[in-house]
């Protein structure tokens, strides 16, 4: 029978061990982090300097200070889901060219490319794996993390035209925007987990899971998450130009 005391031992080098796993997990979430915030702000930089704008100009359409625009581009300070929507809107880009894969594969390609390594597999006489086309695993989504705890995951394998279709988690005390803001399109929600309190206007809505809303993005909106913890929701965004004229301004109630 093994002695008392020699189990303590074994039980330090058990917790040494969890604690080297806890660290190289954390290393690596830490590191997928700093991926997606690159692949943000980076694809924000390129597109300003592709349409010739000054950080100063940019910084006026949005309406933040030229300073704010720069640590944004640098790295220093993630947006908040307001001045976010206010970059992608002045620069004339899709949220989806913000997003960075998840997963230990990297930048996972678009749908043109996907159905070209398809017809590469069929040639060689492989099994193609179609899975890639219509199939996203959770460990495999596109991620945007955004100021004051909060995640944009994208649920489609490749960017749409016609819409955004999006997880959105929201970390305790987490909210979109201290104030209300607006851009154009749609939106529609339906919560999964905990709750949020949507700010539409001059009314205010608490929905719990199973509720779902709709509400043009013109009139000034923000997202709160109105529980103890954690909150979730799916989200999709329509721009404009697929909303059948539903998302034209309103007067705020």
């Amino acid at each position: 029978m093994a002695e008392v005391g020699s189990a303590t031992p074994a039980r330090e080098q058990s917790a040494g061990d969890a604690g080297a796993v806890e660290s190289s997990s954390g290393a690596r979430f830490d590191d997928l982090a700093e991926r997606r915030f690159a692949a943000m702000r980076l694809a924000l930089a390129e597109r300003r300097r592709a349409l010739g704008m000054s950080m100063s100009s940019l910084a006026r359409e949005v309406g933040i200070s030229p300073s704010m625009v720069s640590q944004i581009e640098r790295g220093q300070t993630l947006p908040s889901v307001a001045t976010l929507f206010a970059l992608v809107t002045a620069l004339g880009v899709d949220i989806d060219a913000l997003f960075e894969s998840g997963g230990d594969d990297g930048v996972r390609a678009g749908a043109k490319a996907e159905g070209l390594r398809v017809a590469a597999r069929e040639t060689a006489g492989e099994r193609p794996l179609r899975e890639d086309l219509y199939v996203v695993r959770r460990e495999k989504r596109p991620t945007i993390d955004i100021q004051g705890g909060i995640r944009w995951e994208r649920l489609t394998p490749a960017p749409l035209e016609a819409l955004e279709f999006l997880e959105l988690v929201y970390a305790p005390g987490a909210e979109s925007s201290a104030e209300l803001y607006r851009h154009p399109g749609i939106e529609m929600l339906l919560v999964l987990e905990g709750a949020f309190r949507i700010h539409v206007g001059f009314e205010e809505y608490l929905l719990e899971p199973g509720d779902s809303m709709q509400f043009p993005s013109s009139l000034p909106h923000r997202y709160v998450n109105a529980a103890e913890g954690v909150s979730r929701a799916v989200t999709v965004v329509m721009p404009d130009a697929h909303a059948g004229g539903s998302a034209k301004p309103h007067p705020s109630p």
